[in-house]
């Protein structure tokens, strides 16, 4: 009984200790809930060209699926198409975003967009990622921000 009390304190602290280096896939999408196409730019705190296969954060490609699907639905598609019209600035990518459709946006662990993403215009209004973030909808880890028309 005693070598369990001391045994305890020592697990815990190795469990925790294991804990400490858990990564969450934490993904961002955005979701096109209206019946036109939108302008979509991110802008990101550095230059694209190098950003985009970041030691962080896994491979992103800008696909899309032409339904409103949850995240969970999205991960598992084996054939997303890709978005057409994709400009890659210095430090922006500016893509077209079909009516009704879901995008992912950043692809991350533990919620980093915030260390790459500086904002995300939408037809030209721009929102830094904090509001995107406050006005998407969290889906287990991962958010989704939804366009609708007012």
């Amino acid at each position: 009984m005693k070598i369990h009390k001391r045994i305890r304190p020592l697990f815990t602290i190795i469990f925790l200790f294991i804990l400490s280096g858990c990564a969450v896939g934490t993904d961002f999408y955005i979701q096109n809930l209206t019946d036109v196409k939108k302008m979509i730019t991110i802008n990101y705190k550095s230059r694209v060209f190098n950003d985009l296969k970041r030691p962080f954060h896994r491979d992103l490609s800008f696909n899309y699926e032409d339904e409103i699907v949850s995240p969970k639905v999205f991960k598992k598609i084996k054939n997303l198409k890709t978005l057409e019209k994709i400009e890659v600035r210095d430090s922006s990518v500016i893509m077209e975003l079909h009516p009704h459709s879901t995008t992912r946006i950043d692809q991350t662990f533990n919620a980093n967009w915030y260390m790459t993403i500086n904002s995300v215009d939408i037809d030209g209004k721009e929102y830094s990622i904090k509001e995107l973030e406050k006005n998407a909808e969290k889906i287990h880890n991962d958010y989704i921000y939804k366009i609708k028309s007012y």
